[in-house]
């Protein structure tokens, strides 16, 4: 007992310390400490922000999800990748970790015909995903709470899938947060999701030890498509339609963009997005 209260303490201290040094991070890219506010920030900007969504509609054409209407990266072939690869049963139950506004989660969900529950830091992120539950027909099936990736607060074993879009790179206590996965969902569940592999120091090479530890095997681990090509395409754009943005979302949110394709920009090439599939031991 003595020796797995010490861990817990362990796990606990190393996660404080992942947070501060992302809340230093943040606060000299974004002028913000929490992430929280941050992404309400960047959430309330979207919603307001048709120039944002004509950028997204003009790099990935054909391939915009448009009625997920996407923050960021997601592609139809996202989408189809993960009904495939999370294997649900009509019935069962999936949480998206990380979910926005919803619109992925919502989609998956109404594809395989599972029950969903969304986490997302961001309370704003999360009262708009509740507003798009009945456009997908999922009254009654979908529910949306705010919670930390790797602090859920979601019962043991609760979850036949687990999904999360372009959102693991974002979270400073990547090890906790898979482990709070593996915690979540039961024997045999996956755990399908995007984000990237990044060849620099204090990044993530490759996600497969971390997996590993947790207890999932991994079954799929695959660059996706176009991604270099269409990240670009997005960051130029934003840098291009920087006093659009910052007119139509506000100072606080376009910033999060300008600064992300600023910073991403220069090392696009040291960099992979990932489509990843884990299998819980």
């Amino acid at each position: 007992m003595a020796v797995r209260s010490g861990g817990l303490v362990m796990n606990l201290l190393a996660h404080w310390v992942k947070s501060f040094l992302a809340s230093c991070y943040w606060y000299s890219t974004q002028r913000r400490w929490r992430m929280r506010d941050i992404f309400n920030d960047v959430y309330k900007g979207q919603t307001r922000s048709d120039t944002f969504r004509r950028i997204l509609r003009e790099v990935f054409g054909e391939e915009y999800a448009e009625e997920a209407d996407p923050c960021g990266f997601l592609t139809k072939t996202d989408l189809g990748n993960l009904v495939r690869n999370l294997q649900l049963q009509e019935g069962q139950s999936l949480v998206d970790l990380a979910c926005g506004r919803g619109g992925a989660g919502l989609w998956v969900a109404r594809e395989t015909g599972t029950r969903l529950t969304g986490v997302d830091i961001s309370s704003r992120a999360v009262e708009e995903a509740r507003e798009r539950v009945e456009a997908f027909g999922l009254t009654g099936r979908a529910e949306f709470r705010v919670g930390d990736f790797a602090r859920t607060g979601l019962p043991d074993a609760s979850f036949d899938g687990a999904m999360s879009v372009d959102a693991l790179y974002l979270v400073a206590d990547k090890t906790g947060s898979i482990e709070e996965v593996a915690r979540i969902v039961r024997p045999g569940a996956r755990f399908v999701f995007t984000t990237w592999d990044v060849d620099l120091p204090t990044m993530i090479r490759d996600h497969r030890p971390l997996l590993d530890h947790a207890g999932f095997d991994v079954e799929m681990y695959e660059t996706t498509r176009d991604w270099e090509g269409r990240q670009r395409g997005v960051h130029e754009g934003v840098l291009a339609n920087r006093e659009a943005l910052i007119e139509e979302m506000g100072e606080p949110s376009a910033r999060f963009w300008i600064a992300g394709a600023q910073t991403e920009l220069p090392r696009l090439s040291q960099m992979r997005r990932v489509l990843i599939v884990g299998k819980k031991r």
